[in-house]
């Protein structure tokens, strides 16, 4: 089966971000609260971010890694690149084959979720440059950027899936230039106001594939070596299903999840609940394990 057009994909983006808008019934305080961080994110895009930066001309690129925030703000992403089409560009034909996007990661990761970017980077139609993780050196993050730029003179700017949850993110900016010691971007965050509750309930309603690790216990992903399932997704904690309604009829029932890996199937042991059932952001990362500094 051919991969889909970036057309026709941000088509499909910008319908379900409007479907999740349109909910009216039940309305839970969760999807209230979602509906006004998504129209804050398109807000950000349509008139900040678009008109500075041309999303058509190779000024942005997306930072990409599979994980759940990234995708959530991709597919809003992708939706708001369809209307910002429509809006300015008089009936010519879709000016972009592929997106472009950046994965930059020293560390070793999960093979699903690998499998998962590899999948769905032809599901969204993203052109993907992945940093080389097979130096006898590994390259630090700062200086992975630097090579990326130097590859990709026309970036002006990288879109960054990050929340204010996230480590150091408090006092981060939606529009914010690099700091000292990296290279010199601007970086777009535009999902920073938005909490883990609002991630789960829009990408369940999405019905779009999710990375298949995060249905046996894991809520952040990290590399291999320092991230476990999260303690508080143990079903001995019995926690309640906050988004029945969102996979009712968003997905028909069933969440669409990547399968496992062979490497990843131990993982598959019935002893923790999925990711989406943790609501609360400060325990969002009880999973990760501190790396020692050396």
């Amino acid at each position: 089966m051919a991969a889909p057009s970036l057309a026709s994909t941000s088509e499909r983006c910008h319908e379900i971000a409007q479907s999740y808008l349109q909910i009216e019934e039940p309305l839970s305080q969760i999807i209230r609260e979602t509906q006004n961080a998504i129209k804050l994110t398109q807000k950000l895009l349509l008139n900040e971010i678009f008109p500075r930066w041309s999303p058509f001309n190779g000024e942005i690129s997306f930072s990409y890694n599979g994980g759940k925030d990234c995708q959530v703000l991709l597919i809003i992403y992708l939706g708001c690149l369809w209307e910002y089409y429509k809006t300015n560009m008089n009936g010519q034909e879709f000016p972009l084959k592929t997106l472009k996007a950046v994965f930059i990661d020293q560390d070793k990761t999960f093979q699903t979720l690998e499998q998962f970017v590899e999948s769905t980077k032809k599901r969204y139609s993203l052109s993907l440059y992945e940093s080389d993780r097979n130096h006898t050196k590994a390259l630090s993050m700062p200086e992975a950027f630097h090579k990326y730029l130097g590859d990709q003179p026309e970036t002006k700017a990288i879109v960054v899936g990050i929340r204010y949850a996230d480590p150091f993110a408090q006092d981060l900016k939606p529009i914010q230039r690099t700091d000292d010691g990296w290279p010199d971007f601007l970086r777009l965050q535009p999902l920073l106001h938005w909490k883990l509750a609002y991630i789960w309930s829009f990408l369940l309603y999405s019905g779009e594939p999710i990375c298949g690790i995060y249905s046996v216990g894991f809520s952040s992903l990290g590399d291999i070596n320092h991230t476990l399932p999260n303690p508080y997704l143990a079903k001995t904690n019995d926690l309640p299903l906050r988004y029945q309604w969102e996979i009712t009829h968003g997905c028909e029932g069933v969440v669409n999840c990547s399968p496992l890996s062979s490497q990843d199937s131990h993982f598959q042991n019935n002893e923790y609940l999925p990711g989406w059932y943790l609501l609360d952001d400060s325990l969002e990362r009880c999973g990760r394990i501190k790396k020692n500094k050396t």
